[in-house]
């Protein structure tokens, strides 16, 4: 059985999406444990109307999708656990072939999927169409968190999420916490692969580069500059990722594009910010 993570805070209409998809699931061994970070009842007739299609446990947390995420591994019962967004949704064979994959390859994991837009178009985080072996260097192009199955018996070993990253976080660093969570994984000998037929569904994540793009690369940035720092990541590989933002602003700065080169600068700033923060940030 599949136990579907499913953490959301001031949403409706996506979150009924993701609950259309789910009843039309060809695999149906599967629970929703749905935490929700909302202070009032505004769920209470959604999940009365999809609780006959299949099991949903609804329980409240505090804000914090990391924090989210790990009261509801709590209590997950299901042999495979995944962590759904309130705003993805799922192809009718998503679970039939998470489940598959991990049926063949029982040595792994973790298994990671794609996240495509309606129209099949790469919309969360860059990923080829290869098969791949999840390493310390290529973590980034192996999916994000709508595309994690990982077997619930690794969890013992793996733990949570570290609740000082991600979005909503009492810190200032407002990502990694999915790629810490799958370096950990390595780390303590787990394998994870990505497979490009795992396929998630995520609308395509802007490409302005308005005052609140600006703000969220900041945000993001940091917490990528404090993943990078908590990973202990060679100083090789910590230029490597300076660089790329660096040039980037430069280039937008000679063409003349002022907000692109705003929201570089933004990102680099929060990537530098994020990792000069990180230790101070723990031992506070």
């Amino acid at each position: 059985m599949f136990s579907l993570v499913v953490c959301t805070v001031d949403r409706f209409d996506q979150l009924e999406r993701l609950f259309r998809s789910l009843g039309e699931q060809r695999y149906r061994k599967f629970e929703v444990i749905l935490v929700d970070q909302n202070v009032d009842g505004r769920l209470n007739e959604l999940i009365e109307r999809y609780s006959s299609q299949f099991v949903i446990r609804h329980t409240q947390s505090a804000k914090g999708l990391s924090r989210a995420r790990n009261n509801g591994m709590v209590i997950a019962e299901g042999d495979y656990v995944c962590f759904p967004d309130d705003d993805c949704w799922y192809e009718p064979d998503t679970l039939t072939t998470a489940e598959a994959l991990l049926i063949a390859h029982p040595e792994i994991a973790i298994v990671t999927g794609r996240t495509l837009d309606a129209e099949g178009i790469t919309s969360v985080s860059p990923t080829g169409d290869v098969q791949l072996e999840l390493t310390r260097w290529n973590y980034l192009r192996c999916g994000n968190s709508n595309g994690i199955f990982v077997r619930r018996a690794a969890l013992a070993e793996i733990g949570g999420f570290d609740e000082n990253l991600g979005v909503g976080s009492e810190s200032p660093f407002q990502s990694g916490e999915e790629a810490d969570f799958l370096l950990r994984a390595l780390a303590v000998g787990n394998r994870v692969r990505f497979f490009p037929n795992l396929i998630v569904h995520h609308d395509r994540v802007t490409t302005d580069y308005g005052p609140r793009q600006v703000e969220r690369a900041r945000k993001y940035g940091r917490g990528f500059g404090a993943l990078i720092r908590k990973q202990a990541f060679p100083f090789p590989y910590v230029a490597y990722r300076l660089l790329r933002p660096i040039t980037g602003w430069l280039l937008a700065l000679v063409s003349l594009k002022r907000d692109a080169a705003r929201y570089k600068r933004a990102w680099l700033l929060g990537i530098l910010e994020g990792y000069a923060a990180w230790p101070r940030w723990r031992s506070s």
